[in-house]
């Protein structure tokens, strides 16, 4: 008796209950259960369960609400279904289909377009509110504002009013004649600029709208200032004042915006801004004057400095709806070799012979790009000379960052510097350089050149780009300096901010949604072996 107990024991057999025994059917899939393409698996009992979620053009994704994977139409996003283009934080989102499930595909507008979905579908459009600025504009008297995203226009002859520029709260206003000067001067500023090519050398001058720069009317004989205002984007500017007829006036800009919304000054030294005053006329009632910086002057590039910083305080007001950032102050002037880079709200730029940095609007986007991580994020970088090499991924992370801003600004994937034998440029969608090794460990050495190209891909939506990322956008990576400044930070890479933290903050922001096509970029092309174990959740 006692042999054949043992051997009930061994069987678990006695008793007749074949089911369970060792032929049984079991489901040992997580609780969550499983992604297999389309397909999502689970346990009902011991009995596998599958649904195919493509039969309804839907993903198998982690539900986040239900803790389990399942079926979800992915164009079915916050804000409600994508049957036709819409615009949703200024980019167009619109609907396709890829690997047998719908995908939502967002392409963020470049400078200077909007997205516009008032025909009923949405597509990027030429901005309507371009060449008017925050202050509104004058043309004769007629005021333009930009209201609700539309340009808006005010006859002001009609109140029995002029055009005049008010005070920097108000800007440009309809005002009755009395309360401004009875001489008034207009016209368009410009500014000879030399943009960089893809090579890094400069282009020939072209000239560019000074906008958002102060523009004064001075009284040749004593330098007194007779009324102030700042250049519409447009270049175009209106100046009211009271002076003897006749007397010798002139129109002077300075490289400084006071606005609120664009506080920047670039000067020569610690006080001195820089300044191009024009040739002297007669004051008189209307009088029309185009001013032009010359190349020749040693000036105009301080306004392309003060142009690339206006770019980044629009950037960070669309991006992170502050309206209010702190005072930046650019130092350049020609013949300086102070060196090029950002510390305490200040950047720094080169002017040397050998090596100018104002016409380098990455360079210098790049620099503004550490006063983004300064004001709006967060950067534990250890500073110290750079190349792109593997290096601190603090410093990596910091650098890459700063590039990928430059690149994203200007919409165009391509850092440009150059110097006196020409320059150089990169690209950072076709590049692939330097890579981590794909097994090593999370605080490894990686190079800022990898950062860039990671992010560039993460934020460059669209299904006829090279890499998986279709339903995000670049507004969506740059706000990511919103959970460092303010989350917790996870010790798995280096210890401060890295690619790991990155990481972490867009999968909380972001959702598991996106943890395949992430994984495509980051650790498929770009070989950085991240755990995809953040406080977001764990990717399948």
């Amino acid at each position: 008796m006692r042999r054949a107990l043992v051997l009930c024991l061994v069987l678990a057999a006695c008793g007749g209950d074949d089911a369970a025994g060792p032929d049984a059917e079991v489901c040992d899939l997580p609780a969550a259960g499983t992604c297999d393409g389309n397909v999502v698996s689970r346990c009902d009992g011991a009995e596998v369960v599958t649904q195919d979620c493509g039969e309804d053009l839907e993903a198998c994704v982690f539900l986040d609400d239900e803790q389990t994977f399942g079926c979800a139409d992915l164009c079915d996003l916050p804000g409600g279904p994508v049957d036709t283009p819409v615009c949703r934080d200024g980019a167009v989102v619109s609907c396709s289909e890829e690997d047998g499930h719908h995908v939502p595909v967002i392409v963020s507008c470049g400078v200077g377009t909007v997205c516009d979905d008032s025909n009923g579908a949405g597509a990027c459009v030429a901005d309507p509110c371009s060449g008017i600025g925050p202050q509104g504009k004058c043309a004769g008297e007629t005021f333009t504002a930009c209201v609700g995203g539309a340009a808006a226009e005010t006859d002001c002859t009609a109140t029995g009013d002029v055009c005049a520029y008010v005070d920097d709260a108000t800007g440009y206003a309809c005002v009755a004649p009395a309360t401004v000067g009875a001489m008034a001067v207009a016209g368009i500023a410009r500014y000879e600029d030399r943009a960089p090519q893809v090579s890094g050398a400069l282009a020939a001058i072209a000239p560019l709208p000074i906008r958002g720069a102060v523009i004064s009317v001075i009284r040749d004989t004593d330098s007194v200032v007779l009324d102030t205002a700042i250049v519409a984007d447009d270049g175009s500017y209106v100046l009211r004042y009271d002076a003897t007829l006749g007397e010798l006036v002139h129109v002077t800009a300075s490289s400084s915006s006071p606005l609120a919304i664009r506080p920047i000054r670039v000067r020569r030294t610690m006080t001195s801004t820089h300044g191009f005053g024009g040739a002297s006329f007669a004051a008189a009632t209307a009088t029309n004057f185009d001013l032009l910086v010359t190349d020749s002057s040693g000036t105009s590039e301080a306004f392309n400095l003060l142009d690339q910083a206006i770019i980044g305080m629009d950037t960070i007001r669309a991006v992170f709806d502050d309206a209010a950032p702190p005072q930046l102050t650019v130092r350049w002037a020609r013949g300086s070799n102070d060196g090029t880079y950002y510390g305490g709200n200040q950047i720094h730029l080169l002017g040397q012979t050998s090596d100018d940095d104002g016409y380098d609007d990455t360079v210098m986007l790049h620099e503004f790009g550490h006063y983004v991580e300064d004001v709006e994020g967060r950067s534990d970088n250890p500073g110290g000379g750079h190349d792109g090499s593997p290096d601190d991924p603090r410093l990596a992370w910091s650098e890459g960052f700063a590039t990928y801003f430059a690149m994203m600004a200007r919409g165009v994937p391509v850092y440009m510097d150059s110097n006196s034998g020409g320059g150089w440029g990169w690209n950072a969608d076709d590049s692939i350089t330097e890579a981590p090794m794909p097994t090593g460990p999370l605080d490894q050495l990686v190079s800022e050149d990898m950062i860039a190209e990671n992010l560039w891909d993460l934020g460059d939506a669209g299904l006829a780009d090279d890499d998986p990322m279709t339903s995000a956008g670049h507004t969506a990576v740059l706000q990511v300096q919103a959970h460092l400044r303010t989350g917790t930070l996870r010790e798995v890479g280096h210890d401060g901010v890295d690619l790991v933290d990155a990481l972490d903050g867009w999968f909380q922001q972001q959702g598991l949604s996106s943890c395949a096509p992430v994984r495509t970029v980051v650790t498929g092309i770009r070989k950085f072996p991240y755990d995809y174990a953040g406080p977001g959740g764990a990717c399948p």
